[in-house]
């Protein structure tokens, strides 16, 4: 047994096994919600867990509107840093009323 206490596995090797989540590449559909992220200053990812299909997330300087996401069911994160949400169109709704809300007090 290794001194993790995982047979056969290096400290290095069990913490691996241990976190499985990982940011992939957008795929096909977000476009849109990188180009409403990209207004904001944020990326879009695709997060993976270990159970459950990728799901959209948003990276970057959320904190302005970090209460906004989460009304629009954005689920944070913390070891991550990012916010997950079920759905694509989700994101992007989220997004579209962050940017509303900035142009109607710029120009309100």
């Amino acid at each position: 047994m290794g001194s993790n206490g995982v047979a056969g596995l290096s400290n290095d090797t069990a913490s691996a096994a241990k976190i499985h989540r990982m940011l992939l590449p957008v795929t096909n559909g977000a476009e849109r919600a990188e180009t409403l992220a990209a207004r904001l200053g944020c990326t879009v990812a695709s997060f993976s867990e270990p159970q459950g299909p990728a799901r959209p997330a948003l990276l970057g300087s959320v904190a302005t509107f970090a209460a906004t996401l989460e009304e629009f069911g954005g689920r944070w994160e913390a070891g991550d840093k990012v916010h997950v949400f079920a759905s694509w169109p989700m994101l992007e709704a989220a997004l579209q009323h962050v940017i509303a809300q900035r142009e109607r007090a710029n120009f309100g």
